[in-house]
């Protein structure tokens, strides 16, 4: 962690200059060279003063300065040029472009130099190369113009970056065939852009890896919510022992094109990052880069890369995705906290999450991001009061911050305390505002999301045409992108309405269907929840043998996986099937391993079911007492939830 003071940033226009071939002149001639150099500051400094801007400082033979427009930028460089365009010594090149700058004292730094430093490089001898951002601002303008370089790497820097070159009658045109080298060649094909990002590599301390593991979960995050693209989820993948597979076999498993993957070293106050992107069907590397970056930046480093993926996969999000946080300190607790939480084992753990998101929360109140997944563990726990204790303010400061995408995942999040509370239509408001802000970011994972909740409110309304209507759709969204996991739980979703319809020999197809792609992608944990859907069947049919074959069959994978929240539900419903044939000494056995499972957890859903149904069994054996104890228990629970499904 850095225990530097508080930075200064700014958004700025930067402007970096040089004269080609300054170091072979010094050479051969230091006097001239020299000369050059005192001429070209006296053209310069002045433009800048007359055009808005900032001189920063000379860098040998090159100069950095700053502007408060693009327009301002981009005319002093224009006119830097035709100013020079006579002098045989100062054959300038220009780079230009928006982007965050750091301040130290008088001195300015940040990954806006450093593009503004490597467009200068490929400019041509008595040209301006510039950014797509700054181009941007000068399309519409009359007195500009330019010609498209391509979708540039910026080597060392770790950025992709659409390169424009401005046109004029005496701004040197460039050679467009000496920049296809560089150019990355971004996806073109009709099919729907599909991606794994592997988790990056932790080159450094053991008790770093979080750094790695949450930087990569955003970005497959960031880059599943961009629109038309589909990714690979982060649980899909952690199934596999990708460590060992090339880029092909990771293909074929994960049913993608391109493959993503990168190495993170934190050393000191800087981390060393490399990341390469490889097209499986074109069998080639379309982007490959290594750089460092300062501790500082550890907020920017997943947008910047997410930025470059999408670049290269042609998919453009509707809305400019924003940083969380520029407070680095505060992405830290974030990022320990995440990766505590995926790998949590009890419910000391999951306080451990709290404490870290707190104090990111401390750093930083408006890192909404921290608040979503804090809130989230109160829902697992079913916390649900304390739950909507987070979401509630925090879905109000995201409206007033204008962050869509955090009022999106905060109205879904409420909308699904609802569903568990059983206040359905209050539940369907919120989701069908969330679902509407998916639509406007044009965010597919979002939107199939909701329509998978959506449906199930409906569902539990026993409002069965609606939800099937609502699950198709989402079908529909998975099959557009091709995506296979999606496609089976929508198809298992289908089989729960027709079984709650008591259709059942199409609920089974469907469980079927949805279990054979399971089995397909080796997903143990999705084969083990189907396993349970299709025990439910039988049981429904009075087939109590062969519902207890399946549920056994789903708690071994819920063993083997060590998910623990999967193994007390499925206790519960072997608990279930022993209560239907009568042995209520076994079922009662059952159902107090489920009840331990949860109070271990702190699922307090989860207690208050199991604890109503040892109450019942208790009943059932004619001891009153015990069974009236166990049931106030469960109401209490169920009460202080505020859940009307449980009471």
């Amino acid at each position: 962690m850095s225990n530097s003071p508080k930075v200064t940033r700014k958004l700025a226009a930067i402007m970096f200059t040089d004269i080609a071939g300054f170091t072979e002149s010094m050479s051969y001639d230091e006097q001239s060279a020299i000369q050059a150099v005192k001429k070209k500051r006296s053209i310069i400094q002045p433009l800048i003063k007359d055009h808005n801007g900032v001189f920063v400082k000379e860098i040998g033979d090159g100069t950095l300065s700053y502007f408060s427009s693009a327009i301002d930028a981009s005319t002093c460089a224009v006119k830097l040029q035709e100013l020079t365009y006579d002098e045989d010594q100062l054959n300038i090149r220009v780079g230009l472009h928006i982007g965050d700058i750091v301040f130290d004292g008088e001195d300015v730094f940040g990954e806006g130099v450093n593009i503004a430093s490597r467009l200068e490089t490929l400019s041509p001898v008595g040209g301006v190369c510039v950014s797509k951002n700054v181009y941007d601002e000068l399309e519409n303008k009359k007195e500009f113009n330019g010609t498209s370089l391509g979708l540039q790497t910026l080597k060392g820097v770790g950025r992709l970056i659409e390169v424009y070159a401005l046109k004029g009658k005496k701004l040197q045109a460039p050679d467009k065939s000496q920049y296809k080298a560089t150019e990355v060649q971004k996806h073109t094909d009709d099919e729907v852009p599909s991606i794994a990002i592997i988790p990056f590599k932790n080159k450094g301390a053991d008790e770093d890896v979080f750094y790695a593991y949450g930087i990569s979960a955003d970005l497959i995050t960031n880059c599943s919510s961009a629109g038309l693209i589909r990714v690979a989820g982060l649980n899909d993948i952690e199934k596999l022992d990708y460590s060992n597979l090339n880029y092909q076999e990771l293909s074929n498993k994960l049913f993608v094109r391109y493959v993503s993957t990168g190495m993170l070293w934190k050393m000191g106050n800087m981390f060393q990052l490399s990341i390469e992107l490889y097209d499986t069907k074109e069998k080639k590397v379309v982007w490959s880069d290594r750089w460092q970056e300062n501790w500082d930046n550890l907020p920017s480093i997943k947008g910047n890369l997410s930025d470059g993926l999408l670049k290269a996969l042609d998919t453009k999000p509707k809305v400019e995705q924003k940083t969380d946080t520029t407070n680095p300190e505060a992405y830290e607790f974030y990022l320990k906290a995440k990766h505590k939480y995926a790998k949590r084992e009890n419910s000391e753990d999951t306080e451990i999450v709290r404490g870290l998101l707190d104090r990111a929360i401390e750093l930083d109140d408006n890192l909404i991001l921290a608040k979503v997944v804090l809130g989230g563990t109160y829902i697992e726990m079913g916390d649900y009061n304390k739950a909507m204790e987070i979401f509630t303010p925090t879905l109000d400061q995201a409206e007033k911050l204008g962050d869509k995408r955090g009022i999106g995942m905060n109205l879904n999040a409420i909308g699904i305390v609802h569903i568990y509370k059983g206040d359905y239509d209050m539940a369907l408001d919120y989701l069908n505002r969330s679902l509407a802000i998916a639509e406007e970011l044009g965010d597919k994972l979002g939107i199939g999301g909701n329509l998978i909740s959506i449906g199930n409110v409906h569902l539990y309304k026993s409002d069965y045409d609606m939800a099937l209507d609502y699950f198709n759709r989402s079908l529909a969204i998975a099959e557009e992108l091709g995506a296979k996991h999606w496609i089976g739980i929508s198809l298992g979703n289908i089989g729960a309405v027709q079984r709650n319809k008591e259709n059942y020999g199409k609920a089974l197809d469907y469980f079927n269907r949805s279990l054979a792609i399971a089995e397909e992608l080796g997903d143990k944990n999705g084969i083990g929840k189907i396993l349970n859907n299709i025990g439910s069947v039988h049981a429904d049919k009075g087939d109590y043998e062969k519902a207890l074959d399946y549920f056994n069959r789903s708690l071994a994978i819920d063993e083997e996986l060590g998910d623990k929240r999967g193994i007390g539900n499925s206790l519960g419903n072997i608990g279930g099937m022993y209560w239907e044939k009568g042995d209520y000494d076994m079922a009662l056995d059952y159902f107090h391993k489920s009840l331990a499972i949860h109070e271990e957890l702190g699922n307090k859903r989860g207690m208050g079911i199991s604890l109503g149904n040892i109450g019942t069994m208790y009943w059932k054996k004619g001891d009153y007492d015990m069974a009236l104890d166990y049931f106030h228990k469960s109401l209490a629970i169920h009460e202080e939830l505020g859940n009307k499904r449980g009471m």
